[in-house]
């Protein structure tokens, strides 16, 4: 996660497995979030832009949990990475994942 700038000067990254709760995994301002951008880039790992988030996962710790007060916004992003690169998170059904990746891809094939 990046915030919106072209050059951004604040990156995070959340680790997630399954059903658990995700934990804040790296965070970086100016010279080290462009970093965590080319790591990412390098890896193909989607990027997700949110500068409201990414100021507020920044505040939170390495290794700590995301509060819940954060869940379905962080969710979004959880979200975005899988759908970005068509895997479906452990634990949850492959079809019925599959089947809404479908429906929202044909929804904004005409966008």
């Amino acid at each position: 996660m990046t915030s919106e700038n072209t050059e951004p000067n604040k990156a995070a990254t959340l680790q997630y497995k399954g059903k658990k709760t995700p934990i804040v995994s790296a965070i970086g301002e100016n010279e080290q979030a462009k970093e965590i951008l080319e790591l990412a880039k390098k890896h193909k790992v989607p990027v997700y832009e949110d500068k409201d988030l990414v100021n507020l996962l920044t505040q939170i710790n390495i290794g700590e949990a995301v509060p819940a007060e954060l869940f379905e916004w962080v969710a979004s992003a959880i979200a975005f990475a899988f759908f970005a690169r068509n895997e479906v998170p452990e634990g949850f059904s492959v079809t019925e994942t599959k089947t809404a990746y479908d429906k929202v891809r044909k929804t904004y094939s005409d966008v």
